[in-house]
């Protein structure tokens, strides 16, 4: 096909205007797996990356073309972190808000778990948390278990900031009271 370009790994590259955005199902259940067994990916849209090597904003990806969205990484989850539900990563720590939440498909057939972080930023002896979360997913020993504990995808994007919206002061007092008849009202009807 002339229309279609190819990453140096030889996998098509993702067209132009497509938006990869997948469910938790499909990411799991289709891409994991996929990963899992060393089968190849339609197309390259999930690279493999130390996720925990530094900063969310410093992670490899096209800045220019996925500008506020969210990125797709494999990563190899064999450390061993003394907490779990604080892992440490460049300047900050990925903190656990929400731990092992089952993916089932709609036919009640389990296929993963995920887990939401968010994470933390240490300035000076404060650590302040900001907008970036983390979704980290893992298939279900059901498909492979050896190699379950060891891959995981991750899904990590910049929560928007909600807007504020200005208040205006009204004024809730209204005067009604009534200024002297001989001023400049109009005459009454006939």
């Amino acid at each position: 096909d002339k229309y279609v370009a190819y990453d140096l790994d030889g996998c098509p590259k993702l067209p132009v205007g497509f938006r990869f955005d997948p469910i938790d199902d499909i990411l799991v259940n289709f891409y994991l797996k996929l990963k899992v067994y060393n089968q190849p990916l339609p197309f390259h849209a999930i690279q493999e990356f130390d996720v925990f090597q530094t900063e969310p904003w410093m992670l490899p990806y096209d800045r220019n073309s996925f500008k506020d969205r969210k990125y797709y990484f494999f990563d190899i989850r064999n450390r061993r972190f003394q907490n779990m539900d604080t892992r440490v990563a460049g300047n900050g720590e990925w903190r656990t808000v929400e731990k092992n939440k089952e993916l089932v498909l709609p036919s009640n057939y389990f296929i993963g778990r995920k887990n939401t972080l968010v994470y933390w930023r240490i300035q000076g002896n404060e650590v302040v948390k900001t907008q970036w979360v983390m979704h980290e997913f893992r298939i279900g020993t059901i498909f492979h278990p050896i190699k379950v504990t060891t891959l995981g995808a991750y899904r990590i994007f910049k929560m928007k900031v909600a807007k504020v919206e200005k208040k205006v002061n009204i004024p809730t007092v209204i005067d009604f009271t009534m200024e002297d008849a001989s001023s400049s009202a109009p005459p009454p009807s006939p």
